[in-house]
């Protein structure tokens, strides 16, 4: 082969290769960009399981910095659903503090008898609670009843709802949606609204009295 040929060939592989490279990372699955990126927030992103893009997707992805700092009254209301879903009766919600160490909340979990079991320590620039936290409570309470059939035999009281919906929005409206009315409908599910902090419906959503989760 001339040497003017292998040339033009080498020169035509690399102007492909710089072409071909940056779509190759602009269409690469999220998962192999930074983390940080638009595309993925945490398993909860925009596209994750309960992002605003996903189907049934509700608000903007769990994990990021929240537009308004979670309270202690939202972080103990947040404990209190997690109780309540896991059927942890045995185990309450105690005082809901600031911590002594900055940005961080501290609530505190008890026993039947009111006595100290943890203290549970949520950030309040996510809302979510702390990495060594979650790893001490999955030792303290254990793996989740895999007894699929016993998850569908309850149903959760209009009181019990309303903390599930609440709890939700707080989880993943980013500060700046709340929880507005919810009903009982016919059928035995229930109809909540979400409403920006104006008072103003975002979204309206269905919600499972046996599951606590929306169906539609």
């Amino acid at each position: 082969m001339k040497r003017k040929t292998i040339l033009k060939l080498a020169a035509a592989l690399i102007a492909t290769t710089m072409i071909a490279t940056p779509f190759a990372a602009a269409y690469a699955s999220p998962g192999e960009r930074d983390h940080k990126g638009e595309y993925m927030r945490g398993e909860h992103g925009d596209f994750g399981e309960h992002g605003k893009y996903h189907k049934g997707g509700m608000f903007h992805g769990e994990g990021r910095t929240r537009a308004v700092p979670l309270t202690t009254d939202e972080a103990r209301t947040l404990v209190d659903a997690m109780l309540l879903k896991m059927g942890k009766s045995n185990l309450k919600t105690g005082d809901a503090k600031t911590s002594e160490q900055a940005g961080k909340i501290d609530v505190v979990l008890l026993n039947a008898s009111g006595d100290v079991v943890e203290v549970l320590k949520f950030d309040e620039k996510t809302g979510r609670m702390d990495r060594g936290t979650r790893h001490d409570l999955r030792k303290l309470i254990g793996k989740p009843n895999k007894d699929k059939a016993a998850r569908f035999d309850r149903k959760f009281t209009a009181d019990q709802m309303t903390l599930l919906a609440n709890a939700m929005v707080i989880r993943f409206g980013n500060g700046e949606l709340k929880l507005g009315d919810i009903a009982e409908t016919p059928r035995g599910t229930y109809t909540a609204t979400v409403t920006n902090q104006a008072g103003d419906i975002v979204r309206e959503m269905e919600l499972s009295s046996v599951t606590g989760r929306p169906i539609s």
